[in-house]
């Protein structure tokens, strides 16, 4: 069956508008057409009917693909498909079959034969006719012709197994090879696991002789610990009963002196209670005193504002009493004034009428032709000079005016310029006053913002005073509820303070002293003192110092003031340790530490002194924690553990516990935390003694308060006083300019009138000359006739008398008027009614300050009163004060009794308390050794052995000791059965014995090994079911691996034999198509894999030879010897897949004229096996095709549009 490609049907795809037939397509069809007409978007509609992506088709969006996106056409409502038609010649004829892929409402439609499939299926009908882009076997698409060959090896090697299908085969093949490599990793772990068991089972039968000959040792071992165990418990019966009978003998000793005590006491609390009386009373009168003494103070507050009002207004009734003299001063002064001007017109009057007389009397004189000659010339001149006459009368009529009221003015101004010196006299006096009280005001409220600083300050220190007495109360009752609640015997305490005067008189004299070993370092938390303490064991109170030089000077200190016995750790001597590091890496069991890594230590400097001490021990939560890593299977994993409940296992074998003891010794980790409270305490009462009083700051609070108020009353008064003399100062002050202003009118007046004034006497000069020209024209005759020169002459001389009468008269009656109009304005001021308003205020200031006078006396009064009541107090005071010192005295008595009795009871106490402490501690022993032998399984000869069990093993915390004391465990031992020859020993007999077992035991200790494991029967056990279970996994492993191994064998053959036969067909076919293609035969062409067994997994290796060229890679070759590489290459593989067409885009580009010849050549050669179909610009070799395909643009639309024109050469080659 042959499948040919007939048509090709394209609608709207990218540069295609509506639909385009090409076809039919003959065996060798070219392409042409020029640059940008759309010849490749030919190959892309191939590309895409054969179901290729958008990336091969050398866009981004679906969108693009569709025709008309340049012009911004709706391409969503537009089909666009390519429907590619084959002819398939079967044996019964030929038959049609398209496949078209088509984009319809922005998705993807596949059809075969018009009919709609899915995908797989459309994908699956083309890979059955040979049509799988993605073996790109059949299109070459522009530029990738010369790329082709020079693919990478493994590339080629993947190309290879998509063609010959021995890729479906691949995941098979990677799955199995996994599994097959997982399978042998597990059988060589297993052999591996099974030659460490048979190793262990050769150390566990190593083991079990050790271990059998520890069992013998040790039971003679426990033979030698259970008789010295008997001797030790002998010994301390002995001894509790020997401290029991010293005990109650120390019992009736305290018991006497409490009772001595308390009768003491007695009698103290009576006395007490005298003295809580009389401290009351005195408490009672020091209230009364600090009351009278605010009362006191505030009477006198108010007695010194009484006499500040005093002052006030005796400063207020002075001042009135001046204004009043001021004013009877300027109404006598009015009056005199009044008097002398009367007396003045008085005397003008009767001048006035003595001139009128002589007046008349002068003319008489005269005779009387020329008086009547001279009167009839004189009214001639008149009437000639009436005009003038007129004027001059009316200007001396205006000059006399004027004079009036230049006198008028004048005396206005003297009165101003009196006034203004009184207001000016005034305004100082009460400036003066003014700056006398700012004075005192300002004083006062610096005074008043003292006080009120002060009492702020006050106030501040009461709050301060509160809240610190408050925190320290806090503190106190804290500290004390603290020590309450710390369980240490207050002797070991003073012990410990001994210790630490010790050890500071070493630290002062020798500097390479750095402390006491549990100072230098401390657990990080209580849950670790026992275990801690257990370990440093002797070394726990030992002191770390620089050297041993520094040691034995220390030693010889000791000695020599004979202080006590002192255990050193010298740095530079002991033995270095080096920390496991792989020990802090334990995770089980869980919590598991080094010991070193929970302690605090204070200086880096004893680093070496602590690990000295603690080696390489390891701190667990539970004693089977330590047991079990103390004692493992593997002895080289044994390590020295303690448990938090004291219980240390020895790498050695050796285990010892005692939590009761242990308990004790730890509290003194907190020993120094209780003297530093104690010395807290003492500090914080000292303080709390030493705060000030918060009732007398209190008491001076209220008299500041009271001082603050009188002061506020005394400002107020001041600034109302200064208020209203600063509105006084400016009302004269108005008054001032006011007067300056009439001074400066009445001065412009004056110069007014008398600029008038001199004008009108120029004036009435000028008319007198006018009137005496007339006058001695007219009186010439009469001149000449009295023989005088003139007129003038003639009046100055003979009326010259009557003139000055005239004229005399004149300046009287100016005179009279002017002293009129001065007494009019004198009569017109308002004297009297000054003088009566300072009379009133005189009157007024009198009565408040007898008023003010009258409150000072009582107030002073008051004072008096008070202060005999604070006499009377004092006296009060001063003797229950003597009466409260006589019971202090006996208070004091009392107490030294008390503190004899109770220094005596102490002592009891302490001896009591120390006589307990040895029971306890020797019970102590006694339990330590019995849980020793129960830890070791010795039997201890018991009445009652159920309970002896569970009174000591049942409970692990620190109540044990007291537990155990209780229970008297004494009591439970059963003597009686201990051998006799014991029993009758004495105590250094006794010793001496214990003694020679120790030695005993030791030796065997000694022969004991580092460890052994008693399980060891147990462990052989388990390594042979070990073994057992190893042996069955391997069987099973092996099973699976060979059922594996030939599967995997299988799917190999399968896939080596697809990818060999195409391998082996395209190797066998290439050189004869490369030495055709280039038409020479010195050519070659070579496809070799570089894993022959596996090839699929190695690379495929492609060269060729170019004629008259020597071997030289594919990549170093020109383009052209590269494109006929790549046809080789291609034209290969067709001969092993065959293919219905084969489409080159341009892939002629790189070859010259006599390559192109080659390929047209060979293409005819190959014409009825397969279609070719190129796009070329070579007319070489489209000119030798079968039918030409043009592709042109229509240019007169706006956007582009391919249009395809087709022409069939079979015709022209023919007739050519």
């Amino acid at each position: 069956m042959s499948i040919s490609l007939n048509r090709i049907v394209i609608s709207n795809f990218k540069s295609y508008g509506g639909e385009t037939v090409i076809g039919p397509i003959q065996p060798f069809t070219a392409i042409i057409g020029p640059n940008g007409a759309g010849k490749s978007n030919i190959v892309d509609a191939i590309s895409f009917a054969l179901g290729e992506g958008l990336t091969a088709l050398r866009v981004k969006h679906l969108s693009e693909l569709v025709y008309g996106i340049s012009i911004r056409e709706s391409t969503i409502e537009r089909v666009m498909y390519v429907k590619l038609i084959f002819n398939i010649n079967a044996i019964y004829g030929i038959k049609k079959k398209s496949f078209t892929r088509e984009v319809r409402g922005g998705t993807y439609q596949y059809k075969i034969d018009d009919k709609i499939v899915t995908n797989i299926c459309y994908m699956t009908e083309l890979r059955e006719m040979g049509l799988d882009v993605k073996v790109e076997n059949f299109l070459i698409p522009q530029g990738y012709m010369a790329c082709f060959a020079i693919k990478k090896p493994k590339d080629l090697t993947t190309m290879f197994e998509k063609i010959a299908n021995s890729n479906e085969y691949k995941a098979d093949y990677d799955r199995l090879k996994l599994e097959l490599l997982n399978m042998a990793e597990k059988i060589n772990f297993e052999d591996k696991l099974k030659k460490q068991i048979l190793i262990q089972k050769k150390y566990a039968i190593m083991e079990k002789v050790k271990t059998d000959k520890y069992l013998k040792l040790k039971e003679q071992h426990n033979k030698y610990k259970l008789k010295y165990q008997l001797i030790l418990l002998l010994r301390i019966k002995r001894r509790v009963t020997f401290l029991q009978d010293k005990e109650r003998k120390i019992k009736s000793q305290i018991d006497q002196y409490l009772y001595d005590k308390k009768n003491v006491i007695i009698l103290m609390e009576d006395t007490k209670l005298q003295f809580k009386s009389l401290s009351s009373s005195l408490e009672d009168i020091e209230q009364d005193i600090l009351k009278m003494k605010n009362t006191i103070e505030q009477r006198k507050t108010e007695h010194i504002i009484f006499e500040d009002n005093i002052l006030y207004w005796q400063k207020k009734r002075e001042s009135a009493r001046i204004s009043l003299d001021n004013a009877n001063k300027a109404r006598d002064a009015n009056k005199r004034i009044v008097q002398e001007l009367n007396n003045e017109i008085e005397r003008i009057n009767n001048e006035l009428t003595e001139l009128r007389k002589a007046s008349q009397t002068s003319t008489v004189e005269l005779s009387n032709s020329q008086v009547k000659r001279y009167m009839e010339l004189t009214n001639e001149v008149e009437f000639r000079a009436q005009n003038s006459v007129k004027q001059i009368k009316s200007l001396m009529h205006d000059q006399r005016e004027d004079q009036a009221k230049l006198d008028n003015e004048n005396r206005c101004k003297e009165e101003l310029k009196d006034k203004e010196k009184q207001m000016i006299l005034k305004k100082a006096n009460l400036e003066t006053r003014l700056t006398r009280l700012q004075d005192s005001n300002i004083k006062s409220k610096i005074t008043l913002m003292e006080k009120t600083a002060k009492i702020q300050e006050l106030n501040k220190k009461i709050t301060e005073t509160r809240n610190k007495l408050l925190n320290l109360e806090n503190d106190i009752v804290q500290i004390t509820e603290e020590l309450s609640e710390a369980d240490i015997d207050k002797n070991s305490v003073l012990h410990r303070n001994k210790k630490n005067e010790t050890i500071n008189m070493l630290k002062q004299i020798y500097s390479g002293v750095y402390g006491r070993l549990f100072d230098l370092c401390k657990p990080i938390h209580s849950r670790y003192n026992v275990a801690v303490t257990k370990v440093f064991g002797q070394y726990i109170n030992a002191i770390v110092v620089d050297t041993t030089r520094t040691a034995i000077q220390c030693i010889q200190l000791l000695k020599r003031d004979k202080i006590g016995t002192e255990t050193f750790l010298p740095l530079d001597s002991i033995k270095n340790i080096i920390l496991n590091e792989r020990l802090r890496a334990i995770e089980e069991p869980q919590n598991v530490k080094l010991l070193y890594d929970v302690l605090n230590i204070s200086s880096p400097h004893i680093n070496n002194a602590v690990l000295f001490v603690t080696k390489n021990t390891l701190v667990c939560e539970t004693s089977e924690h330590a047991k079990m890593l103390a004692y493992p299977d593997d002895k080289q994993e044994a390590y020295d553990c303690v448990s938090l409940d004291g219980c240390f296992y020895r790498k050695k074998g050796l285990m010892s516990g005692g939590l009761a003891d242990l308990t004790v010794k730890a509290k003194q980790w907190n020993e120094q935390r209780i003297l530093t409270l104690m010395e807290q305490k003492a500090q914080l009462m000292r303080e709390f003694r030493n705060l000030p009083k918060i009732s007398l700051m209190q008491s001076e609070v209220d008299i500041i308060n009271i001082e603050i108020n009188a002061l506020t009353c005394q400002n107020k008064y001041v600034e109302t006083d200064i208020k209203d003399t600063e509105n006084e100062i400016v009302e004269i002050q108005k008054e001032l300019d006011m007067v300056e202003g009439k001074k400066i009118a009445l001065n412009l007046t004056i110069v007014v009138i008398d600029d008038n004034m001199q004008k009108r006497n120029e004036e009435i000069k000028n008319v007198e000359k006018y009137i005496n020209s007339i006058k001695n024209e007219i009186f010439v005759d009469f001149c000449n006739d009295i023989n005088v020169p003139d007129v003038s002459y003639y009046e100055k001389n003979n009326l010259r008398i009557y003139q000055e009468k005239k004229t005399r008269q004149l300046e009287l009656e100016q005179q009279y008027n002017r002293i009129k109009d001065q007494l009019r304005f004198e009569n017109e001021n308002d004297i009297e009614n000054k003088v009566l308003k300072w009379q009133q205020a005189v009157e007024h200031a009198d009565t408040e300050w007898n008023k003010v006078c009258q409150q000072e006396r009582h107030a002073k009064i008051k004072v008096e009163q008070e202060e005999t009541k604070m006499s009377k107090l004092n006296d009060n005071y001063t003797n229950v004060a003597k009466d409260l010192e006589d019971v202090t005295k006996k208070l004091a008595e009392y107490k030294s009794q008390i503190s004899v009795n109770g220094k005596l009871y102490l002592e009891g106490q302490k001896a009591h308390i120390a006589v307990q402490r040895k029971i306890r501690q020797i019970k102590i022993e006694c339990n330590i050794i019995l849980k020793e032998c129960k830890m070791e399984d010795i039997n201890i000869p018991m009445s009652e052995t159920h309970r002896l069990e569970e009174s000591i093993f049942t409970s692990s915390s620190s109540s044990s000791i007291e537990s155990s004391g209780d229970c008297e465990i004494l009591t439970k031992i059963d003597f009686s059965q201990f051998p006799k020859e014991i029993c009758n020993f004495t105590n250094e007999k006794l010793r001496d014995v214990a003694l020679q077992l120790i030695e005993k035991i030791m030796k065997i200790e000694n022969e004991f090994d580092d460890l052994v494991n008693l399980k060891v029967d147990e462990k052989i056990d388990i390594i042979k079911q070990r073994m057992q279970k190893i042996n069955t996994n391997l069987r099973n492993y092996r099973n699976k691996y060979d059922e594996i191994k030939m599967q995997f064998e299988s799917v190999k053959v399968k896939r080596y034999k697809s990818f060999s036969d195409c391998l082996e067909r395209v190797t066998a076919e290439i050189d004869l198509i490369y030495k055709n293609l280039v038409n020479n035969t010195s050519a070659q062409a070579i496809i070799l894999p570089d894993n022959p067994e596996e090839p699929y997994a190695g690379n495929i290796i492609y060269n060729c030879i170019a004629p008259h060229k020597g071997f030289q890679p594919l990549q170093y070759l020109s383009d052209g010897e590269k494109s006929m590489a790549s046809l080789a290459l291609l034209f290969a593989i067709r001969r092993y897949r065959e293919i219905p067409f084969f489409i080159m885009d341009e892939g002629d580009a790189a070859l010259d004229k006599v390559n192109i010849k080659n390929v047209v050549s060979f293409i005819r050669s190959q014409e009825t096996l397969m279609q070719f179909i190129t796009i070329s610009l070579h007319k070489e070799l489209y000119r030798n095709s079968d039918a030409l395909v043009g592709v042109t643009v229509e240019n007169d639309v706006s956007c582009s549009n391919s249009q395809v024109f087709a022409i069939s050469l079979n015709g022209y080659r023919k007739s050519k």
